[in-house]
């Protein structure tokens, strides 16, 4: 097959080729649905903790994958199960929804 010398694309095709978008982590959160809620650790120290992790976030609000990037170690398991389950709305870009990538922060508080 001999490609378009135009170099013309379907818009779907074109929006493959940029996706994941990467969106700033107060965008994608104005965007959260359901938070599902993420646990202290039991085995933990009880002090508190952060730990951002890397999410991308699939055309249908989704969570694809989780990669721990910095903070507490003990915790990173704990965050990236618990992210996985939120839920995002689609991100939109040029009238279509599409994948982005994103840093997210998730914080730890031992309970009182």
């Amino acid at each position: 097959m001999t490609p378009d010398a135009g170099g013309n694309k379907a818009p779907e095709a074109a929006m493959q080729a940029i996706e994941p978008v990467v969106v700033p982590e107060a965008t994608e959160r104005a965007l959260l649905t359901d938070q599902a809620a993420v646990d202290f650790p039991a085995s933990s120290s009880g002090q508190p903790a952060t730990v951002t992790l890397q999410v991308l976030v699939g055309r249908d609000g989704t969570v694809q994958d989780a990669k721990f990037l910095q903070g507490s170690l003990a915790f990173a398991r704990v965050a990236i199960e618990g992210v996985k389950r939120w839920k995002f709305k689609p991100y939109i870009m040029n009238g279509r929804p599409v994948s982005v990538q994103t840093p997210m922060t998730i914080s730890f508080t031992p309970k009182q």
